[in-house]
């Protein structure tokens, strides 16, 4: 489920070598402590991996997917321990301070132990569940009745007994688990489409909010960043997707489908320099001018995935420096890509006099509404369409008359229910009546005028480009510059050309959020991508590669120095766990493991004082050793109640022979 079978087969064998391993580990209460606070470490350092080079929200599901392998050390401890369970204090500051105040005071250590076996098998269900195979048919499909026969088995190793009342119960649970089944693929889409700060996109169809009432919401994140070379000026709109046919307040594109898409032509002029051409029909000399070092280009970077449509300007001529499994474009000029990495960076090249997109169709790029032709012609009268000599006249004209006439607001009046009978659709009602409304009502309106007076008109949309920032001299691309405008045909010329009719009032509109929250989302945003495409760079690479291999070897050799002292035989083991499960540990224990290193592993048949006596050489004295002995006696064998004074000196009286043997 998890896309990693060798990893879960090998990490399989290692968990149930313990069945005919001989070998066992004293690892004492300490030890264990520290491994799990190791593990927690190890947990934190791969959370924050995988938040900085995964979208947020992937990054959840794939890190529980990891959990199994990253608890596989604390399953590996009870395994091979020489205990059948953990005590909860290794896991709990509570638990583990309560124990630790017990031992102090000589009590009976009332700590819970858990089988982390259970919780390892709970967790490894739960990984197997979000693994990157789930939305595959033969795994989806075999998860379930896997699962079924998984928790039987478990439960079967538990009770022994009544095996057909154990199937009947698995058989009605996991016919209501596979009715809860098909709720959490429906959630799951839903919280897949809402977690995601980008909208949707559908080539083919785009819908508007003509005819809505109430506010638009989009967000401020972050959605792209762009960078102009030097002596290059920015573009102000950047396309996404362009459409020919409306529909009460949906833009399609009639006849067009995925296999519109073609696959960009790319050439190499130098070796390591791949140029995507976005127009497949230019000749070699042209080819050249597409590619030309006198163009104004920009490096963009963003999150992306599989179609993504890339945000270019409408005279885009070449790509370059992305790292991508493939990229195609569709008539219409809309160009996606299907990134190798969760974050792409490339360079656009545009302003070179050509267009992706094909000639328009006139059968579809002059058809406007019926009920809105009446409407049309009134407004394309009082414009005076047809005295302006040429199509820039014409444009400037509808421009000006919308910035005297109108004003843009994302709080949307027109709704296309309940409308008077005077006012035959939203868009006629937006341009005799309310005139105020966003800019997908601008550039809706704009299509059909310029249609009705003849002129092959497109509804494009895209992001506006207004925002910049300073500090890290680059701009910000965000959801609240969404944008909508016009594709006009240019008959002269031979060519689309963008015309935005929204007022200048959009920009003062769509500032940016100053809030602390939007603050620290930028900057985790920024800090994600550029710490990724840091990371993605060959010198890099190796860089991070070898500073790994030495941290993992550094830990490696940690860990086997410690295996090794404290290896045993499991008859040996289990012997020495029966006897420690029956001693009352006192203060003076913490001295074992700095004993061990210079008097080697204590005889089980010797008592703890007798052994540490050994360590005269090493203390230079020894009345302070003799008065702890004599206190861990009173407090282990003395049934008369223990007084917290002699309790507390024993503590004081082991910190300063630790100190001692440290020193020496």
């Amino acid at each position: 489920m998890s896309g990693m079978p060798l990893l879960g087969i090998l990490m399989g064998l290692i968990v149930e070598s313990a069945n005919w391993i001989k070998s066992r580990w004293d690892f004492s209460a300490e030890t264990t402590n520290r491994a799990w606070q190791f593990n927690v470490l190890v947990i934190g350092l791969a959370t924050v991996w995988i938040f900085l080079i995964e979208t947020p929200y992937l990054a959840l599901p794939i890190l529980i997917a990891w959990l199994p392998a990253l608890l596989l050390p604390m399953q590996l401890i009870q395994s091979f321990g020489l205990i059948a369970s953990l005590p909860l204090s290794t896991f709990s500051f509570l638990a583990k301070n309560r124990q630790e105040r017990n031992l102090r005071l000589g009590l009976k250590d009332p700590t819970l132990q858990i089988n982390f076996g259970n919780i390892y098998f709970i967790g490894t269900i739960i990984a197997a569940s979000l693994g990157s195979e789930t939305n595959s048919l033969p795994y989806s499909r075999a998860f379930l009745p896997c699962l079924v026969v998984l928790a039987g088995w478990r439960l079967l190793s538990s009770s022994g007994s009544r095996p057909l009342s154990l199937l009947i119960a698995l058989t009605f649970s996991g016919g209501i688990a596979l009715v809860g089944q098909i709720g959490l693929d429906e959630l799951s889409n839903w919280l897949g489409n809402r977690g995601s700060s980008r909208p949707i996109f559908n080539p083919n169809s785009a819908t508007t909010s003509i005819g809505r009432l109430g506010p638009i919401d989009l967000s401020p994140d972050i959605m792209w960043r762009l960078r102009t070379s030097e002596n290059s000026r920015k573009p102000n709109l950047l396309r996404t997707g362009t459409y020919n046919t409306f529909y009460g307040s949906t833009w399609q594109n009639a006849r067009v489908t995925d296999k519109d898409f073609r696959d960009l032509d790319n050439i190499e002029p130098r070796d390591g320099e791949i140029y995507f051409l976005l127009n497949d029909n230019l000749t070699p000399d042209a080819q050249k001018k597409a590619i030309g070092a006198n163009l104004p280009r920009y490096t963009i970077y963003g999150t992306a995935s599989a179609e993504t449509p890339l945000p270019l300007p409408g005279d885009t001529t070449s790509l370059r420096d992305f790292e991508l499994d493939g990229v195609d474009c569709n008539s219409f000029g809309t160009v996606r890509i299907f990134p190798k990495h969760s974050i792409i960076q490339g360079t656009v090249i545009w302003q070179g006099k050509t267009n992706p997109e094909s000639p328009p169709i006139l059968k579809e790029d002059l058809v406007i509404p019926q009920i809105d032709s009446e409407v049309l012609q009134k407004i394309l009268k009082e414009i005076r369409i047809d005295e302006q000599p040429t199509l820039q006249a014409k444009l400037a004209a509808i421009r000006s008359w919308f910035q005297k006439n109108f004003k843009y607001s994302r709080t949307l009046l027109i709704s296309s229910f309940n409308q008077p009978n005077e006012y035959r659709s939203a868009i006629h009602k937006f341009l005799t009546n309310v005139r105020s409304g966003h800019c997908e009502y601008f550039a809706t309106s704009t299509a059909l005028l310029l249609r009705q007076a003849g002129i092959p008109t497109r509804y494009a949309i895209g992001y506006a480009v207004m925002e910049f920032d300073s500090t890290h001299e680059e701009y910000v691309i965000r959801g609240t510059h969404s944008h909508a405008w016009c594709r006009v045909w240019d008959a002269d010329q031979s060519h689309w050309i963008d015309f935005d009719p929204t007022p200048g009032s959009l920009f003062a509109n769509t500032s940016m959020t100053n809030s602390r929250a939007q603050r620290i989302s930028d900057y985790q945003k920024r800090l994600r991508e550029d710490f990724f495409l840091w990371r993605n760079k060959p010198n890099n690479r190796m860089i991070v590669s070898v500073v790994m291999s030495i941290l993992a070897l550094g830990v490696l050799i940690f860990i086997a120095n410690k295996l090794s002292k404290s290896k045993r035989h499991e008859a040996k083991a289990r012997l020495l766990s029966i006897y420690q499960e029956q001693v009352i540990h006192t203060s003076l224990n913490a001295l074992e493991p700095l004993a061990e290193k210079r008097l080697g592993s204590r005889p089980l048949s010797e008592p703890l004082g007798s052994w540490l006596k050994r360590l005269r050489p090493w203390l230079g004295g020894s009345s302070a050793l003799d008065e702890a002995i004599l206190l861990h006696q009173r407090l282990r064998f003395d049934p008369s109640p223990h007084s917290q004074i002699e309790s507390k000196r024993l503590t004081e009286l082991t910190k300063v022979l630790e100190s001692k043997l440290k020193r020496n």
